[in-house]
């Protein structure tokens, strides 16, 4: 037989000593789970998803605030809180080019500014009222071309992942909620300018160019993702708020979405400067492009809110108890200094200092009073035994659910609507003394349980429409206008 001719490939092939050609391998025992690149989860998320470097400043970088901001170059250190920002999407095939753009709002307590925040991979987990600090070295005029924010002239632009002379940092850890939250142009024992009541924005105040709302968060909806008409992904929450005069729904799209995660309901705050409305039926707000957001701002009307939000958590007393030994009536009738108030006047004092004690004199009117159809309803005098109301046309009764021998008091809600020249009060919204009860109808509960039909007819036809010359009391601890003493005008 001819000799074979050796291929090229047998050149090339690598030699094994002789051991190694009569030693048989190992047997391994893989499985497929066990199959992979050596690298742990951790790893790989750190590689798709790198965090910033240790950053390690070059040069001095004086700490300034926003307010004194001066365009031009010059390494600045800036802190504020995000009040808007927004995502601009510039996906590129580069592997260095910069994959989008985080268009930022941040305020401190001098002002605000616009920061153009580029990334290629590094993801910021943004939302509304976080702290940050940001170091840069120009500061630049917006352009006029370009869609500016007001009350932010200034812009400035970094790339941390590309420029180690720029960096951003966010305050997750230090930060104790009380850094940059005055908002701007607020002085203590002021109103602000610009703000209303969210009944009058909704009623034509949402065409003023600078007006301002003030609300609490009521309730908070999942997160929805869906896909619009044009094939893109899209994502929204929806977020009931409310003050004392109405509720309304905002609707945060996008990136915002984040932000409600660390609300609180009946807690958080927010003051919305220049919202979007929208919506023929139920009143539906937006954040826009000139939007500012303060989360929990430094504000005496924001603490009311939140206290009148608390309150309203609470199950009220169907008739709250007088306060004993709260109020020094006699000193008051006999003092010489007799102050009287206004109901907007009470209002404005309280917001301005809740904690003080005041005492002084009302002129109100009667408008309406519920003596009669009290009385058909067997609820003319009532109270509250084991978290259950009790309503009688009786002084005395026994609790059904433990024979406790009850004592009851005049019915709040027999006194309706009071009004004077500047506002009103609602139904049961006062708390009234025994003695004021007496002046006023000239009877006492005994007397008024045992009234016939026809003298309670007489009776609230004999008061509605008179003026009264209240003293009242208010007290933070009872959170409601105590009624010490009635003249009949």
């Amino acid at each position: 037989m001819a000799p074979q001719i050796a291929s090229i490939q047998s050149f090339f092939q690598p030699e094994t000593p002789s051991a190694q050609k009569t030693q048989k391998p190992a047997p391994q025992h893989h499985r497929p789970s066990d199959t992979g690149d050596g690298f742990s989860s951790s790893e790989i998320e750190a590689a798709l998803h790198p965090a910033l470097h240790k950053w390690q400043p070059r040069t001095t970088y004086n700490e300034t605030d926003i307010g004194d901001l001066v365009p031009g170059p010059g390494c600045v250190a800036l802190m504020g809180r995000i009040v808007n920002f927004h995502h601009i999407a510039t996906p590129s095939k580069m592997p260095k080019a910069a994959q989008g753009c985080l268009k930022l709002t941040v305020k401190d307590d001098t002002g605000a500014c616009s920061v153009k925040l580029w990334y290629a991979k590094v993801d910021y987990n943004l939302r509304l009222g976080l702290l940050v600090s940001i170091w840069t070295t120009h500061v630049s005029n917006a352009e006029s071309s370009s869609l500016t924010v007001q009350d932010a002239s200034l812009v400035t632009s970094i790339f941390p992942e590309r420029d180690n002379s720029c960096y951003f940092l966010a305050q997750e850890q230090s930060d104790e909620g009380v850094m940059c939250k005055t908002p701007l142009g607020y002085r203590d024992g002021k109103q602000l300018d610009g703000l209303m009541t969210l009944k009058s924005f909704i009623e034509g105040g949402h065409e003023l160019a600078d007006g301002k709302i003030l609300v609490c968060v009521k309730s908070i909806g999942g997160r929805k993702k869906f896909v619009t008409k044009k094939g893109q992904e899209a994502e929204k929450v929806d977020v009931n708020v409310f003050d004392d005069t109405a509720d309304a729904k905002l609707t945060l799209w996008g990136p915002h979405c984040s932000s409600p995660a660390y609300w609180k309901t009946s807690y958080t705050v927010l003051l919305i400067t220049r919202p979007g409305l929208y919506g023929d039926g139920r009143p539906l707000l937006s954040l826009t492009n000139n939007t500012h957001v303060d989360v929990d701002p430094c504000m005496t009307d924001a603490y009311w809110l939140r206290g009148h939000a608390q309150r309203l958590t609470k199950r009220e007393h169907v008739n709250q108890p007088f306060p004993e030994g709260v109020f020094d009536v006699e000193e008051a009738a006999e003092s010489e200094l007799r102050i009287v108030f206004t109901l907007a006047d009470i209002d404005e004092f309280v917001r301005a200092a809740p904690a003080e004690r005041y005492v002084g004199y009302l002129s109100l009117t009667i408008v309406e009073l519920n003596i009669y159809s009290l009385y058909q309803r067997n609820m003319l005098l009532c109270t509250e035994c084991c978290g259950v109301p009790i309503f009688a046309n009786a002084v005395t009764t026994k609790c059904k659910q433990c024979e406790k021998d009850l004592v009851l008091r005049i019915n709040p809600r027999l006194v309706g609507l009071l009004i004077d020249e500047t506002g009103a009060i609602t139904c049961g919204k006062l708390v009234w003394s025994d003695d004021a009860w007496e002046q006023l109808l000239g009877r006492t509960a005994e007397d008024l349980a045992g009234s016939n039909l026809t003298l309670l007819k007489y009776l609230e036809n004999r008061l509605l429409f008179l003026k009264l010359a209240v003293m009242f009391g208010w007290s933070e601890d009872v959170g409601k206008l105590c009624i010490l003493r009635v003249t009949i005008v």
